[in-house]
């Protein structure tokens, strides 16, 4: 009964990460994210439509992650293999 539920779940959870998008290439991007900003003071909140979207307690982390973004940019496409970030935007908590 356990391994039906087992395969119930990831499938299920298959099924999800596909429509939200979440799937490989986002545990990719997660990856790379935290790797090249150094900190956890600049949160990725999301991705969709080739923009990634992040939170930033200052203006200083913003202004910081602005300066580095094609670099950032750069780097996750080459982890992924293709061109499939266009552009971070990111806020204020």
């Amino acid at each position: 009964m356990n391994a039906v539920k087992e395969i119930e779940t990831s499938a299920i959870m298959k099924i999800l990460k596909e429509h939200l998008g979440i799937g490989e290439e986002y545990s990719v991007i997660i990856a790379v994210w935290q790797q090249e900003i150094g900190n956890n003071k600049v949160e990725l909140c999301g991705y969709k439509s080739g923009t990634l979207f992040a939170r930033a307690p200052a203006t200083a982390y913003i202004n910081d992650l602005n300066l580095r973004k094609k670099q950032i940019i750069k780097k996750i496409n080459q982890y992924l293999g293709k061109n499939l970030i266009k552009n971070i935007k990111c806020e204020i908590k």
